[in-house]
């Protein structure tokens, strides 16, 4: 016999029966819903493939993204490298100028030095 809302309850399959839309539909009285059909059931799983797949595209561009951007940190990181070598390269070349200069200067004096020395020599000569 139906009930007040016009279902054949079951209860061997703890169901209720009843007609939706010209099809024969089972409902789970607990929840007040009706059992998927096999093509509703169908569907959902479409739709779960079909989030799985987009999931695992946005994941995929994602990582996509994340291996651009550590590519690019290497790129600028390399450069930075690079420059530091050149700038190292340039203060060696500095250095050794210096060191050069030096020398020279040094080079000078010491025949400033020898120069004076030698005109005391002469003068020292001149007077005897």
């Amino acid at each position: 016999a139906a009930n007040a809302a016009g279902r054949l309850p079951s209860e061997v399959l703890g169901l209720e029966l009843h007609v939706r839309d010209g099809r024969l539909r089972f409902l789970d009285p607990a929840t007040g819903k009706d059992l998927p059909t096999a093509a509703e059931e169908a569907a959902e799983e479409a739709e779960g493939r079909a989030a799985a797949e987009a999931g695992r595209a946005d994941a995929e561009r994602r990582a996509n993204a994340a291996e651009r951007q550590t590519d690019a940190a290497e790129h600028r990181a390399s450069a930075a490298e690079r420059r530091a070598d050149a700038a190292e390269c340039q203060t060696d070349a500095a250095e050794r100028r210096a060191n050069a200069a030096e020398r020279r200067a040094d080079a000078a004096e010491h025949r400033a030095n020898a120069a004076e020395r030698e005109l005391a020599r002469l003068r020292l000569l001149q007077k005897s």
